[in-house]
């Protein structure tokens, strides 16, 4: 709803302090308001510093460098607020009520309307979890291919190791270690998973109330760091049955979903430096679209860093930071896995396959899709005819 004071953005308007005033010693006057309505018309402006103590409940402070302003930056009042001479400025209660003083050497000040009245609004909650009702941590199985019912719920997927291919009606996923995914409630059609080789996943059937799911259903997300800590203390929890850890859960699914959305709406947050965790996550999130869309064209790490203005130190230092892999790997990786549905759709040659995603050549795409896979390209088009005929 609102920022600190303790933020660069407030230090334009003024500064804090932790001590109240002594009145008599600095010779100051004080007027002391009861703030009440949730909306306000006007801001007012003092020729000189003026200095505001929250007396009693919880406030915001509404503030703007000019007159007339359509829409002034919002602050939760921490501390005592020192705010310099020419602000403009109205204080609007969170609570039912809040009391404050205004301290000034003098009472001379002006009000001025707002291009329209400004009412402080509480951001309400997007989805809520209403129950999980299983979560299971499959560690390390072997290479397998099973279906999972169908059901009315939604579900969440999780790969800690190895390989996940997804299929259910005309979608197919192929998820690797790092990755999740969210698939939305579906009574018809069961999932068929395939485990390539080894895999650990972490699986989650859970309901929820959410205004807009569609924004999350069917797409790989690429966990960072901040996305990775809460699924794992989801993984944690999910082993011990006691009513504390099913509330615990809940909360980790509730910070898992909030991730997740983040990444789909970028614009609902607030401007970031380019140092912070947040922006840090985001840029990562754009530049693994931007791989994955351009999966079938012959990019390079160079051209990647010249798209996003960065140095090949930094691309190397934000995959190592929040996906432990490198951006070459990376690419590698998606490219082979784009191959094995490129396989399946039978609308292509290996040699042609090889050629799409850019590899020098058939003998190297081959290798690189046997060390990954355990089998040549060759073979896994074999199982997968075999299967189709069975």
């Amino acid at each position: 709803m609102t920022n600190t004071v303790m933020t660069e953005s407030f230090c334009q308007f003024g500064s804090v302090y932790y001590e109240p005033l002594d009145l008599e010693q600095q010779h100051l006057a004080c007027m002391q308001f009861s703030a009440q309505s949730k909306t306000i018309e006007q801001l007012y402006c003092f020729p000189h510093e003026v200095c505001i103590e929250l007396i009693s409940g919880l406030a915001v402070i509404l503030l703007s460098a000019r007159p007339g302003t359509e829409k002034p930056s919002a602050f939760t009042i921490h501390h005592y607020l020192r705010l310099k001479p020419g602000v403009f400025f109205n204080v609007l209660p969170i609570s039912a009520e809040a009391s404050y003083s205004l301290i000034t050497p003098e009472s001379r000040f002006k009000q001025y309307p707002l291009l329209r009245p400004y009412t402080l609004q509480h951001t309400p909650v997007q989805f809520h979890i209403l129950e999980i009702f299983d979560c299971y941590h499959s560690a390390e199985e072997p290479p397998c291919r099973f279906h999972k019912a169908a059901h009315e719920y939604y579900e969440l997927l999780y790969v800690t190791q190895g390989m996940l291919s997804v299929a259910r009606a005309d979608n197919a996923y192929a998820l690797t270690a790092g990755d999740a995914i969210l698939l939305g409630p579906d009574t018809k059609h069961p999932k068929l998973l395939q485990r390539e080789r080894a895999c650990s996943y972490l699986s989650v059937v859970f309901d929820m109330e959410i205004a807009k799911p569609y924004r999350l259903l069917g797409r790989i997300f690429h966990c960072t760091s901040g996305l990775r800590d809460a699924l794992r203390r989801l993984t944690e929890d999910c082993a011990t049955h006691t009513a504390h850890t099913r509330t615990l859960m809940i909360c980790h699914m509730q910070e898992v979903l909030t991730h997740l959305l983040l990444f789909c709406d970028p614009e609902d947050e607030p401007t970031l430096s380019a140092s912070s965790p947040t922006y840090q996550n985001d840029l990562l999130q754009q530049i693994l679209t931007y791989m994955e869309e351009r999966v079938t064209e012959p990019i390079t790490i160079e051209e990647i860093c010249h798209k996003f203005f960065l140095s090949r130190s930094s691309l190397q230092s934000l995959f190592k930071t929040y996906l432990n892999n490198s951006p070459k790997s990376y690419l590698l990786n998606i490219k082979l896995q784009k191959s094995k549905e490129l396989i399946r759709e039978n609308q292509h040659t290996i040699s042609e396959i090889a050629e799409l995603l850019g590899f020098s050549s058939i003998h190297y795409f081959s290798r690189l899709f046997k060390k990954y896979f355990e089998q040549s390209p060759s073979e896994y088009a074999k199982q997968v005819f075999q299967e189709e005929d069975a």
